[in-house]
This record gives C-alpha cells, sequence and structure tokens, in this order.
C-alpha cells in the first residue's frame, strides 16, 4: 500500500471516532513519519478531490464520502499491477502517453515492437529503456535471467569500423586491428534486449546493416560474407537528434514505435518535486541518516532552470548533499542540513522565479515551518539509475579526505574550502558551463530598486578604485 494511500485508510478510520476532524500531526504520529510529509500527502488529498480541508489551527482534514473504487492514488499504473514502468514519477502525467506506448511495444504479438526513444540530454532515456525490459520480465514476456545489453554509440563515434563491430562482431582481417574473430553485443543479447544509446552516431552503413537483422532476423559480422547468424533481440534505441535529419529513411520505417520523453521544463511541479524527493531520499538512504532541507532550497530547487533535465536535477542535489555531508563532519553536527548556500550557484538562482509561481509554491509547500525533514527509513519508491554518480560513494571519499588533511593539520576553514573545490570538480559535468550571471530585471522580483541601485552603485566605485 502506497503512503497516499495509506494516509487517506486512517483519516477515514479516525473520522470515525473524531468527526470535527483530523491534524496532520495525529496521522504522523501513528505512522510515525514527519508531519511535512503528512501534509504533503493530505494536501495532494485535498487537491484531488479526496478530503475536505477545515481552516484553522490546527488545520483539520476529513474524508468526503466516495466510492472505494473511486480512488485513485498518486502515480496510479493503468492497471492495478504496480510494476516497474509504473513507479515512475509523473506515470499518470507526462508519462502517461509514454509509458503506454511501452507497454504496446513490449506486448504487441508476436514478439513485440522495437522501439526509438526520443528526448534532450538528461530526460531518463536510458532508465526508461532499462525499465522496458524490467517489465517484460514482470509481466513473463521475458525469462528472468534474459540479458539486457546497454551500449553508447557516442563511444566508438570517432571509429566507425570498431562501432559496426562492437554490435554486429567481426571477422579476423575485416580491418587493421582486427586480429581474431569477435562476438558482438547484438549476439551477446539474444533472447533479451538492447540498447543503443545515441543511435545517430552509427554510419549508415551500420544502420542498413541493423535494418537487415530487423528485416530478415539474422545478420553477418562485419567482414563475413559467408556464415549468418541467428538471434532473437528486441532493439530499444534513442537520440537526441531529430530522427529526420540524422537517420537513414530506410531504418526509421523499420522502428514502428517512436516514443518522446518531456523535458524537465514540461513536467509540472508537483513531478518535479516527486523528483527532488525521490534523490533527496536516495542519499539519505545510502547516507543511513535522515537529511534535513531549508524549505528556501526546495523552492530553488523547484524553480530553477535545468537545462539538461532529470539528470542535472540529480546531480545538482547530490552536489549538494555532499556539500552539507561535509559540513555534517568538519563540524561534528548532530544532523544534516542542506542550507540555500549548499546549492550550486545556478540552483540559488531558481528562487528569484518565485512570484511567477507563488500559488503553486504555497499549495505544493503548505506548512508554515522553515525546514523539510527526509527521513532515511523512508526508501524511495524507484532507484533511479540516471548518470555515472548514482554509483559512486563520493561519501567514503568527502570523510577520508577530511580526515587525512585534519591529520595533516590544515585549518578547518581550507580543509572546507579545498573539499568543497573537489566535490564541485566532481560534478562539473552539470555545473561547469552554466551562466553564473544574475540579471537585474530578476533580482528586482525579490529586492527594492532603491537597494539595487545603492549597490550597483558600490560595485561600480570598486571597480573604479
Amino acid at each position: 500500500m502506497s503512503r497516499i494511500k495509506e494516509v487517506l485508510d486512517i483519516l477515514k478510520r479516525l473520522g470515525e471516532e473524531k468527526s470535527e476532524g483530523i491534524s496532520a500531526m495525529d496521522i504522523a504520529q501513528i505512522l510515525d513519519i514527519d508531519r511535512s510529509n503528512i501534509s504533503r500527502y493530505l494536501n495532494i488529498l485535498h487537491r484531488d478531490g479526496k478530503v475536505e480541508k477545515l481552516e484553522g489551527r490546527p488545520v483539520l482534514y476529513r474524508t468526503i464520502d466516495i466510492e472505494k473504487d473511486t480512488f485513485k492514488e498518486e502515480n496510479t499504473p493503468i492497471s492495478n499491477n504496480k510494476n516497474s514502468l509504473d513507479k515512475m514519477v509523473g506515470a499518470n502525467q507526462s508519462l502517461a502517453i509514454p509509458i503506454d506506448k511501452a507497454k504496446a511495444a513490449i506486448m504487441y504479438p508476436p514478439k513485440g515492437l522495437h522501439t526509438l526513444i526520443l528526448g534532450e540530454t538528461g530526460v531518463g532515456k536510458s532508465m526508461f529503456a532499462e525499465l522496458m525490459y524490467q517489465f517484460s520480465i514482470e509481466t513473463n514476456i521475458l525469462r528472468e535471467d534474459a540479458p539486457f545489453i546497454r551500449f553508447n554509440c557516442a563511444d566508438y563515434a570517432s571509429n566507425q569500423n570498431l562501432l559496426t563491430a562492437q554490435i554486429f562482431g567481426v571477422k579476423k582481417g575485416a580491418y587493421t586491428g582486427a586480429t581474431k574473430d569477435r562476438e558482438g553485443l547484438l549476439k551477446k543479447a539474444d533472447g533479451g534486449f538492447i540498447f543503443l544509446d545515441e543511435i545517430h552516431r552509427l554510419s549508415p552503413q551500420g544502420q542498413e546493416m541493423l535494418f537487415t537483422y530487423i528485416d530478415n532476423g539474422f545478420f553477418r559480422p562485419l567482414g563475413e560474407t559467408e556464415k549468418l547468424s541467428y538471434v532473437d533481440v528486441r532493439i530499444i534505441a534513442a537520440t537526441t537528434e531529430e530522427p529526420k535529419s540524422n537517420l537513414l529513411k530506410t531504418f526509421t520505417r523499420r522502428i514502428p514505435m517512436v516514443i518522446t520523453l518531456p523535458p524537465i521544463r514540461e513536467r509540472n511541479l508537483s513531478e518535479r518535486y516527486d523528483l527532488i524527493e525521490t534523490f533527496i531520499k536516495e542519499e539519505s538512504h545510502r547516507l543511513g541518516k535522515s537529511i534535513y532541507i531549508n524549505k528556501n532550497a526546495i523552492i530553488s530547487y523547484l524553480l530553477y532552470d535545468c537545462p539538461n533535465n532529470i539528470g542535472q536535477l540529480k546531480s545538482d542535489i547530490q552536489l549538494a548533499c555532499a556539500k552539507a555531508f561535509l559540513n555534517y563532519k568538519s563540524q561534528n553536527s548532530n544532523y544534516i542540513l542542506i542550507a540555500q548556500c549548499d546549492l550550486p550557484n545556478h540552483v540559488r538562482k531558481g528562487i528569484m522565479n518565485i512570484n511567477q509561481h507563488r500559488n503553486e509554491v504555497e499549495q505544493l509547500l503548505n506548512f508554515s515551518y522553515d525546514v523539510l525533514k527526509f527521513n532515511q527509513s523512508e526508501k524511495p519508491p524507484l532507484l533511479m539509475e540516471i548518470d555515472k554518480y548514482t554509483t559512486e560513494d563520493f561519501y567514503n571519499s568527502i570523510e577520508e579526505k577530511l580526515e587525512s588533511l585534519k591529520s595533516m593539520g590544515i585549518a578547518e576553514q581550507d580543509i572546507n574550502e579545498i573539499i568543497s573545490i573537489d566535490i564541485e570538480t566532481h560534478f562539473k559535468e552539470y555545473i561547469g558551463n552554466i551562466s553564473r550571471h544574475f540579471h537585474r530585471g530578476e533580482i528586482s522580483n525579490i529586492v527594492d530598486n532603491k537597494i539595487l541601485e545603492v549597490v550597483e552603485e558600490i560595485l561600480l566605485l570598486g571597480e573604479k578604485n
């Protein structure tokens, strides 16, 4: 049972005894969950018309009399089966159509449909492909030990012979450096899936070899003229580019299912909050410690410009968690707190957009206190393996470096600066090229113009001197 359904059930039960209404604290004490999370669940239920909110202090809630079978929990799947695809954030919102298409591609008789996933960098194409594979196992389309081969064509794009050989295999002597026969990834994926990321980097010759396999069920390794290789593999290809401009028409015509994943700017704030919550819970779960976050920091994450999408959001959250962890260790603090100062500069800038989204943010974060707690015992619903940082335990590295620098007698402030630089370097893939410039118009949304004028005069005087 999901938390939101559990909250509704408890609210119904308590409502039979207390008709005047139930507070978030009443439910929090029963579930032993932070009150802020209960408040959020209650606000979602109120937004969906499942509960009534009674104004006052504290705010009280009671259920609205509706039929049980009309309840639809957040991110409810199309069917009642909880599968990997339906656990994704936005499964009944922005990802509803992509997930329906993915299920159709997998279930289509007799052997499913090959699929092309489109989307900008960082929208989660790789994860989506892997969840399609998981769904195939969960629905008994594939056996449990069926292979899933992941390959990024961009890794070998500078050497097309080697790229083609990686996918299809190679016969000895096919090109300089091919010193022996070698099996390709398509053969290794027999009975399962192969995910070909950045498929537009595959040469026209390689694309022709791929659609020959799609048409006939067999292929020839590079340099092979006689022997055919027969396999049963489902292909999921992905690209950030426009298919009509970068792929052969003869290839795209053979991929009947095309799925487009939306960028984060096209997903609503409720979905972005759920992503933020998932990523912070992942870090809390990995550390085995609760993570607290300042309300303004949450608002910044909700509203900042995130051009590299979910991958960047995850990385920016991990960066803040790493800095908060450094402060926790270096200052012997009792808790891990993500403050506004722990956020990358481009994330802090997000709070400047508050005026355009104030009502939506206040409805989403409907609590009066300034800090939100994510409990380490609340395991995230779906561990999202979007980028390489997920499996790398950089927290251990922070601890080890901290102790090493302390043993060398370096001052605490210098230690923090050194490790902070290391942390930012670790995440430079997403923060390296993002502008730190603050536009005056954006600042004027939250700062009085007279203050801005004085500050500008001071800066000009400073530059002059």
